[in-house]
């Protein structure tokens, strides 16, 4: 169906651009839960917030600045990120987010898929989310993970990253 290749490319690219934007869009302060009591300001709950982020950080319209804001670590990233962020594949790259399920205050799981001109690349791929300093982030071991999928991922990777653990069926 798609060739690994391209898929990595794509996903480098427009991943990694995708995922900063994405935390740094939901900097908002998420603290509220599905269901919970909304504040006055009416802060977006955790699965918004998280769905944003992801949404944002995979959107190969984001900027490479954006993006690494909205990573963990993302500074640790930067020299990838801005390397991808002018690809043409990168520039075509989105992504969904079918399922968030918190896993503390501070801590989602997040089943998303990776969109490459509108089409599934890489589909219900697993991942966490963090809130750190109040905004969501998406984890350095989620992006590593896809970084490795595509061969060659950066030295941080295995630096810094921890497992990100598989989703309980």
């Amino acid at each position: 169906m798609f060739n690994r290749t391209i898929v990595a490319r794509v996903f480098t690219a427009g991943a990694l651009a995708a995922l900063l934007t994405t935390t740094t869009a939901a900097c908002g302060g998420a603290d509220n839960k599905s269901g919970g009591t909304p504040s006055t300001s009416r802060q977006p709950t955790v699965t918004q917030a998280v769905t944003t982020t992801y949404q944002r950080f995979f959107d190969g319209s984001t900027s490479a600045d954006e993006k690494i804001a909205l990573l963990e670590n993302g500074e640790a990233f930067a020299a990838t990120i801005k390397a991808q962020a002018g690809s043409s594949m990168a520039k075509s790259t989105t992504a969904t987010v079918s399922n968030v399920a918190s896993s503390g205050t501070d801590r989602a799981d997040v089943t998303f898929t990776i969109l490459f001109n509108g089409k599934p690349a890489l589909a219900g791929q697993s991942g966490t989310a963090i809130r750190t300093g109040g905004a969501w982030k998406v984890t350095a071991a989620t992006f590593c993970a896809l970084l490795t999928l595509e061969g060659n991922p950066p030295p941080v990777c295995a630096a810094s990253a921890t497992p990100t653990p598989a989703p309980t069926s």
